[in-house]
């Protein structure tokens, strides 16, 4: 007996394509047609495989040996409501094809112990000459290997499978289709890789019990279609290959995901809306997912997302769980959403509803509301995301009857939403709770928490016995299609391309021993705090003012200077290169004597290094210090930090602290104001190691800059050398200053040094007489290795 999933009514069959085209006018909020189980129709044509794969290879003549006319040639000519039928024999079980089209009412069937193989030639896929498999900023250069396009009441079908291959090495080339899509993720730029199926304005499509293995990038896009059923369907692609989606409508209706499987290297289920319109009464029910980013919708909402039903759904070793993405560039109206009896184990996002998915601008916003997570449970730890827009478009939630299972309140992070808790009460969230831990350091204002009358406390769902092992297609033969390497870097993209879209989001992912950041070009307006060891935070652009890494915090609504900065480096080994770290505080506000300091970096690591950044501020730009002093006379740790080929810009003091830091190469640029000071080096006492070296620098100015001291001493032995370092007129001839003429004296005690300055601002004979004018022997033991104990950062 067929199976059936919504409510009874008469149902309306082409051929083996069966569902519900009359609508209920009380289905509301899902798929309005009653569907069932379909079956296979009757064969039109069946084709035997010529081919066959030890240990999933062809050999390269059988490469070449396509059998896609006689599939295209059987489709064409197979009448309506019947099916090609693929069929192997136990020595012969494979097709090889290049792309080809479905056709109005027919099914592809593919038998069980059959696979169809996707060609591997991105020549077959070039939507112009040599437009697919190549890295380009342009993108859409292929065609899809199975289009449905107008083509109402097709399927595909079948115990066999179809693979992408998106492992394999394309042929003429030493790439494969997902080692693009790598090399696209590093470089910013696009992929031009084939999708494995295509549904355009396709009414009535059907995908029943296929499995869709390895796709070289998106399973299954739907476009555009009244009447979608996925029901049976497995997807099993590696967590590491990048943007495989499994399935994604997009401005589509009436659609159903039902009793499937899906691991993959992205998205399991994405509902999109942009351009084509909206995605409304979607039912996604009875489902699986495994490795991949979640049952997601967007990131295009603009379309308007609406009356979609999530149910009965396992979300298990996913990055993400239930998730909403969106930004203000391609931003809409998601209402009328539920999720129900969902269970989520083992991903690091359970819950992460965000209408800032990228740091973008627009005018497109996200507005999320109608929201409601009913019956969910996370049994294993993770971060929630409740967030609105802001004050004026709120988030709109309800949660009834939502557990999760140890999970603190430092893991919830709710802002600019309007949450009601009932009628079940659940442990997720309360309003007792907001305003005190869950209204402190992770939410912030306009949360408006509330408890639905009637309320009474509810009882965690069970997810005992919920989760399966995914069930493999053990009769259809795999290809050799290797699993991309896990890639430890993590990959930040202003523009959501990459794994994340904020600086901090993957430093809290990132391993306790460290990672490679890899910051694609954009400007990032968070604040940083980098506190593990072996952090590397790397743009992708070699023009380091492409990615900027900006805030605007001051000494006087921090709390203090060292509270102010952009970024707080304390992890030991850290490095940087090609970014911009600046505070625009004083780009609104005006610098004032007092509560103006505004540092873009504080620098308390050792054997730190940056290359190529630029550091961005006026007083207090950059303090590169040690760590653990005490005021109860504790020696200090000694910090070695390395600034090589850098831009660091301000007016008042604005390198500064108490580390061992040589900058090697650097700019060092004045901006204006009445009285400039460079340096502000200082010590907690005075057998501290600490001391600044600047080596083959640039002393530079903005036009008209003038009066600016080397430095003057922050505390008393304060220790300055400048070797080989170029001047410009706006350095006073005296060079060095004491911190307040006739209050301080702690110049007296200060080493000021230089050895072999040149440019105007030199003024050899003129310098105060507390400098020392240090001969080559003396300068040498302020050359970097020498200097550093050992330490050679530029062998790193």
């Amino acid at each position: 007996m067929a199976r059936r999933f919504s409510f009874p009514s008469s149902l309306l069959c082409f051929a083996a394509l069966c569902f519900l085209i009359a609508f209920s006018p009380n289905l509301l909020g899902q798929d309005r047609r009653t569907v069932v189980e379909p079956h296979f129709p009757p064969v039109c044509t069946r084709l035997e495989a010529n081919l066959s794969a030890p240990r999933g290879l062809l050999t390269d003549a059988d490469e070449r040996r396509l059998d896609t006319e006689r599939i295209q040639n059987a489709i064409n000519h197979c009448g309506d409501g019947r099916a090609v039928e693929l069929h192997g024999s136990r020595d012969r079980n494979v097709f090889l094809a290049a792309p080809f089209h479905l056709q109005p009412g027919v099914t592809l069937l593919v038998d069980a112990n059959t696979v169809l193989y996707a060609s591997r030639n991105p020549r077959d896929y070039d939507v112009s000459p040599g437009s697919c498999g190549v890295v380009d900023h342009n993108g859409h250069g292929c065609k899809p290997f199975i289009v449905a396009d107008h083509a109402p009441h097709s399927a595909i079908m079948g115990d066999g499978a179809i693979d992408g291959r998106g492992g394999e090495t394309l042929l003429g080339q030493d790439t494969s289709w997902w080692d693009l899509a790598h090399l696209a993720k590093i470089n910013d730029t696009k992929q031009n890789c084939t999708r494995l199926l295509i549904v355009r304005e396709s009414d009535g499509f059907i995908l029943y019990r296929i499995t869709l293995r390895n796709s070289p990038n998106f399973h299954v896009a739907v476009e555009k279609t009244n009447g979608f059923t996925a029901w049976g369907v497995k997807i099993d692609t590696p967590a590491t290959a990048r943007n495989t989606d499994g399935i994604d409508p997009s401005g589509s209706t009436d659609v159903s995901i039902l009793h499937s499987y899906i691991r993959t290297g992205d998205d399991n289920v994405a509902i999109k809306a942009g351009r084509a319109g909206a995605s409304s009464y979607i039912t996604v029910a009875h489902n699986h997912f495994y490795s991949g980013h979640g049952m997601s919708i967007g990131s295009e909402t603009n379309g308007g997302v609406n009356a979609l039903r999530v149910s009965d759904l396992t979300i298990d070793g996913t990055d993400n769980g239930i998730r909403i993405k969106s930004d203000p560039t391609r931003g809409g109206l998601v209402h009328d959403v539920v999720y129900e009896d969902v269970c989520i184990r083992n991903v690091r996002n359970p819950i992460i509803l965000t209408p800032k998915y990228t740091l973008a601008h627009g005018d497109l916003l996200p507005i999320y509301r109608d929201i409601t997570l009913k019956d969910v449970r996370v049994v294993t730890p993770g971060l929630v995301t409740l967030a609105g827009f802001d004050a004026n478009h709120k988030l709109g939630l309800t949660l009834d009857n939502v557990f999760a299972d140890g999970l603190p309140a430092s893991a919830i992070h709710v802002s600019n939403a309007d949450v009601i808790v009932g009628p079940r009460l659940g442990n997720l969230i309360s309003p007792r709770e907001h305003g005190d831990e869950q209204g402190g350091e992770n939410s912030e204002d306009d949360v408006n928490i509330t408890q639905s009358s009637g309320s009474t406390a509810g009882t965690p769902i069970s997810c005992e016995n919920r989760f399966e092992d995914y069930p493999a297609n053990t009769t259809a033969p795999r290809s050799a299609t290797p699993a991309p390497p896990v890639d430890k870097t993590l990959y930040v993209a202003a523009d959501g391309s990459g794994d994340f879209y904020s600086i901090q989001q993957a430093l809290d992912t990132a391993p306790a021993d460290g990672a490679t950041l890899l910051i694609g070009p954009g400007i990032y307006r968070e604040i940083i705090s980098v506190t593990k060891p072996n952090i590397e935070l790397r743009g992708s652009d070699a023009d380091a003012s492409k990615t900027i890494i900006i805030f605007n915090k001051s000494a006087g609504t921090s709390g203090g200077t060292l509270h102010s900065a952009t970024a707080e480096i304390r992890g030991d080994n850290f490095r940087a290169e090609n970014l911009t770290f600046a505070n625009d505080w004083n780009a609104t506000h005006e610098q004032v004597p007092v509560g103006s300091q505004a540092l873009a970096v504080l620098v308390a690591a050792d054997k730190a290094a940056f290359s190529n950044v630029r550091f961005l501020g006026n007083q207090d730009t950059l303090y590169a210090g040690s760590r653990n002093c005490s005021p109860d006379g504790e020696p200090c740790i000694p910090t070695r930090q390395y600034f090589t080929h850098c831009y660091v810009e301000g007016n008042v003091d604005f390198i500064f602290g108490d580390s061992k830091a040589v900058f090697d190469h650097c700019e060092i640029h004045s901006t204006p104001h009445f009285e400039g000071f460079i340096t502000a080096q200082s010590k907690h006492y005075p057998a501290e190691d600490s001391a600044f070296v600047f080596n083959h620098c640039t002393l530079t100015a903005a036009p008209g800059v003038a009066n600016v001291w080397l430095g003057r001493p922050w505390r008393p032995d304060a220790k300055v050398i400048f070797l080989n370092t170029e001047m410009g007129a706006h350095i006073l001839p005296a060079g060095w200053r004491e911190w307040h003429p006739g209050e301080t004296h702690s110049i007296d005690t200060a080493y000021y040094a230089e050895y072999n300055s040149t440019g105007p601002g030199a003024h050899a004979g003129e310098r105060d007489p507390h400098t020392k004018l240090l001969t080559a022997a003396e300068a040498a033991q302020f050359q970097t290795k020498t200097f550093f104990d050992g330490w050679n950062p530029v062998a790193q």
